[in-house]
């Protein structure tokens, strides 16, 4: 019989420890009692309950409940579940640009659902809110049921983003900061709770490194 080598066993080791380890792989389906690694809270409420990830604006933060996910991509694909309640203002799927990519301060863009609409938004440079601001580049009205979970995809290539939510549509929208590699997945919630689960990325462009 052959034996297995070292190098086998340490990569079922590191396997198995991905499969333990959310901030190890690109998918969450949050069933745990804690977000853990690979997460950062910034506002809001952030709770796990059932297996599902309810994130809700908290009035004395006076801002919209954020939080990022750890994992840098440039082209690749996300998908999630969300559900909204009957006080959901808006959920965000965004990216910011990472460090240095680009002469920028703020968040580079976001898929954003609200009650009756939904949009692909470009945000402004806070460092230049007049010459840089926020621009819609593409939005369609629809009405959202509350308590009804829908599935959402986003595919980055290149300056291309693709947003599909199954039942709804689809909206395409191109920028050239859209190119740039993001170190996080940033989700944001305005209003009271919704509700996220079963979060995947796939097919991603792995970043280049630097030569030697």
């Amino acid at each position: 019989m052959k034996i297995p080598s070292i190098f086998a066993f340490m990569a079922l080791s590191v396997a198995s420890s991905a499969l333990a380890d959310p901030a190890l792989l690109p998918e969450d389906n949050f069933d745990r009692n804690e977000l853990g690694k690979g997460w950062t809270v910034l506002n809001g409420a952030w709770e796990l309950q059932d297996g599902k990830l309810h994130i809700t604006e908290l009035k004395a933060d006076e801002h919209a409940a954020s939080g990022r996910r750890v994992l840098e991509t440039t082209d690749a694909t996300f998908r999630l579940r969300f559900a909204m309640s009957e006080g959901t203002k808006a959920f965000h799927l965004g990216f910011d640009p990472a460090r240095g990519e680009l002469d920028k301060k703020g968040h580079l863009y976001s898929v954003i659902v609200m009650a009756d609409q939904w949009r692909i938004m470009k945000h402004l440079d806070k460092n230049r809110p007049k010459e840089d601001p926020n621009e819609i580049l593409a939005q369609e009205k629809h009405d959202f049921q509350t308590g009804r979970w829908y599935d959402l995809e986003v595919s980055v290539r290149g300056a291309t983003v693709t947003a599909k939510i199954d039942s709804v549509g689809e909206l395409v929208a191109t920028h050239p900061t859209f190119t740039v590699k993001k170190p996080t997945i940033v989700l944001r919630v305005s209003g009271d709770t919704t509700q996220v689960d079963e979060l995947q990325v796939t097919g991603m462009k792995k970043t280049s490194q630097p030569a030697n």
